[in-house]
């Protein structure tokens, strides 16, 4: 070859991208010429190369990629001429890249066989395809370990993917192909749940990143099992949502639980009826949404009560209230409201009634049910009541006057004699206005200073305990004991890290009230000057009129349109770490004492939980933070109990030398397939170089002692010396 083609060739074969190598096709792939491509991409000096590796390219090649190197070239090259593989080569910092090699066997001008190698650098891609790999496999295990059911809607192939969790949970196989028209996909959901579920469809559509929704599937038996469906949207590259990838929970549990919370909330212990609260909130609502509907309210005395717990005992009492109740009940409409008001007394609200004559005959059952009761038990007694009627709109348009006109009316049929209805009649009203009122009576389960608190209070810390869902609890929380206590909101401020700052994590409002949640994140502190210093009376900070406060701190408040307010810090030793509060902002409220302890009560119960969900959620973010740290360490990490050799831990690198060992087998059973402890075993003073004839593998091993829960145990740490001692 000429001197100027010598240089063409030369110039052409160093243009080639990536490194370029000629070798003879022997067991050695010995090099015959390289370009500075070659060279640059391992960084050795064409001399290095001949004095380190003599020139031979396999001593290049990674020592576990030779044997298959050798293999595949022999083979490919009996079928064909070219062909491309990838494998490590060394670099001169000792490190090891992946590279493609594009090899075509060629023939020089003596006919001598060569293998002409283009290498590309894929080291990076390698990399990315193996973190891939793993994040795919965690991805794998979380779905396996996980009891919660996740789904991948694809919005343009209307089709869906479920976890197996779905065939575990609900015991069939779920339709993966789904269609908006007819949703006969949702045949599984409950009738009255398929708005949500549409509802939900449609968001996702929309691009409504991230919503949820709670409704009812049916499993293989038929029973329906409530279920939280939550989504986050994925997006193309013009915005276009494409796909929504979610879970679906079980919080069937937690809605029973939920359920039986509310209902005690709202209904009186004894009887079973609602407590004065909800029946005064059912009336006011109905009478507000249906102004031109005729209705009645009774408002009913049981007459001389007071005689047949004299006489029969309290519990005989309890058990007449009781079937009085009962007896109300099927007296009147499930949309009508029959509530307890007060010890003995109780009130009925008929809905949309056809005439005013319709509430005074079904007065008249009221009396004759009163009176034929207990007439015919083994000891008959004789029990009356006298009632009163007001018609709406006639005698009130709203609940107070509706009430009031009610209450007059009843204590004219009490001074009349009892045993009686009377309708009432402005024009021959027997009283005034003077603000006296037939009814008051305290109700044992509902208004008891002592009793009623403690069994609300139980009963929170029972649901907190028991439930696996802390915020949807939180939040039915709040809202249960808001109505309770007839407050206008009641929310939880929890700080952040630094303290700094404030966030309105949770937050309930009664009707009318409106929420400030989203004008109250990260609040810092400092535009308030001594907020914290309001808690130190007993960590609550108590206030009847907020314009006594600072001017900042009352501006604060107005701009929530806060009247009054309670809140009680959350504290963490002496760590103040944000508060749970209660507002009042239809004007100023005088909280008891009762009230102040029970609503301070509660607080603690919500804060000791809360406190107890941030450190779970700490440790849970170490805890992932410690595993990742092992799992990235290059050496064979385990944990083993001291006495048994159980192993009790084994890190990402281990586990993929031996996939096949799980924890609590000992670890001589595991790794060395022994029946006894090794002679080796650095814990039993043996030698800190150990071989593994399972796995062809030299490790440097170093046992620490340490604590694993109340296990004594050890962690061992053993470093691959594998190639070392072959160099050796």
């Amino acid at each position: 070859m000429g001197k100027q083609h010598s240089r063409e060739y030369e110039t052409l074969l160093n243009n080639i991208p990536g490194g370029v190598q000629q070798c003879l096709n022997d067991r050695y792939f010995t090099l015959v010429e390289v370009n500075q491509g070659f060279l640059d991409l391992f960084g050795f000096s064409r001399d290095e190369i001949t004095e380190q590796f003599h020139d031979r390219f396999i001593d290049m090649i990674h020592p576990d990629d030779r044997r298959g190197v050798l293999a595949k070239t022999e083979e490919q090259f009996s079928k064909d001429t070219k062909f491309t593989f990838n494998y490590r080569v060394l670099c001169k910092n000792g490190s090891f890249k992946w590279v493609m090699d594009n090899a075509q066997i060629i023939h020089n001008e003596e006919g001598e066989e060569r293998i002409f190698c283009i290498l590309l650098d894929i080291t990076e891609s390698r990399k990315d395809r193996e973190e891939l790999r793993l994040s795919l496999e965690r991805h794998r295990i979380i779905l396996n370990q996980t009891t919660d059911i996740i789904f991948e809607w694809d919005i343009e192939k209307d089709s869906i993917f479920y976890s197996a969790n779905w065939q575990k949970k609900f015991g069939y196989d779920p339709n993966c192909h789904i269609t908006n028209r007819d949703l006969s996909f949702a045949r599984h959901v409950h009738p009255d749940d398929i708005s949500v579920l549409k509802r939900l469809m449609s968001n996702a559509k929309a691009g409504i990143s991230v919503s949820d929704a709670e409704i009812r599937i049916q499993n293989a038996d038929g029973i329906y099992i409530w279920c939280r469906i939550r989504y986050t949207d994925q997006y193309d590259s013009t915005g276009k949502p494409i796909k929504a990838v979610g879970v679906i929970t079980d919080i069937d549990d937690d809605k029973k639980m939920i359920d039986d919370l509310r209902a005690r909330a709202e209904r009186d212990a004894l009887t079973g009826l609602f407590n004065r609260e909800e029946s005064e909130r059912q009336i006011r609502n109905y009478l507000r949404d249906n102004p031109g509907d005729l209705c009645a309210l009774f408002m009913i005395d049981t007459d001389n009560f007071k005689q047949v717990n004299d006489s029969q005992g309290h519990l005989f009492g309890d058990a007449v209230l009781s079937e009085l109740a009962a007896g109300m009940k099927k007296l009147t409409r499930q949309t009508d409201v029959v509530g307890r008001i007060g010890g003995d007394e109780f009130m009925i609200f008929l809905q949309n009634i056809p005439s005013r004559e319709m509430a005074a005959e079904k007065a008249a059952r009221l009396l004759e049910l009163f009176q034929s009761l207990f007439k015919q038990g083994k000891h008959p007694i004789e029990v009356t009541c006298s009632a009163g009627i007001a018609i709406s709109p006639d005698d009130g348009k709203d609940f107070q006057s509706l009430y009031h006109s009610a209450d007059l009316a009843l204590y004219q049929a009490k001074s009349q004699g009892k045993n009686q209805y009377v309708m009432f009649d402005q024009k021959h009203s027997a009283v005034s206005e003077t603000g006296y009122s037939s009814l008051g009576a305290a109700i044992d389960s509902d208004l008891n200073t002592s009793e009623a608190p403690k069994d609300l209070v139980n009963y929170v810390f029972q649901v907190l305990y028991d439930t696996s869902d802390i915020d949807h609890v939180i939040q039915l929380i709040l809202e249960i004991v808001g109505k309770r206590f007839d407050v206008s909101r009641a929310y939880i401020f929890e700080d952040t890290e630094d303290g700094k700052y404030c966030d309105n994590t949770y937050e309930w409002c009664n009707e009318g009230i409106l929420p400030q949640k989203e004008n109250l994140q990260h609040f810092p502190y400092t535009d308030v000057e001594g907020y914290r210093e309001l808690f130190k009376n007993n960590s609550v900070f108590y206030c009847r009129d907020i314009h006594a406060l600072t001017p900042v701190q009352t501006a604060l408040f107005e701009d929530q349109g806060i009247c009054s307010t309670l809140q009680c810090a959350i504290l963490e030793g002496e760590a103040f770490h944000g508060f749970v509060g209660f507002d009042e902002c239809t004007g100023m409220r005088l909280w008891n004492k009762e009230e102040i302890a029970t609503l301070t009560l509660i607080s603690q119960l919500l804060t000791t939980f809360l406190l107890k969900k941030r450190t779970s959620a700490h440790d849970s973010e170490l805890a992932i933070r410690l595993n990742t740290i092992l799992d990235t360490q290059d050496a064979y990490i385990y944990a083993i109990e001291r006495d048994t050799y159980e192993l009790l831990y084994l890190n990402l690198k281990t586990r993929e030398l031996a996939p096949h060992v799980k924890p609590g087998t000992a670890c001589y059973e595991a790794f060395f397939d022994r029946e006894v402890p090794c002679n080796t075993c650095p814990l039993a003073g043996g030698v800190g170089e150990i071989y593994n004839p399972l796995y062809g593998v030299w490790t440097r091993a170093k046992g620490s002692p340490m604590k694993w829960g109340e296990l004594d145990a050890y962690l061992l740490t053993c470093f691959d010396i594998t190639e070392y001692k072959k160099m050796q």
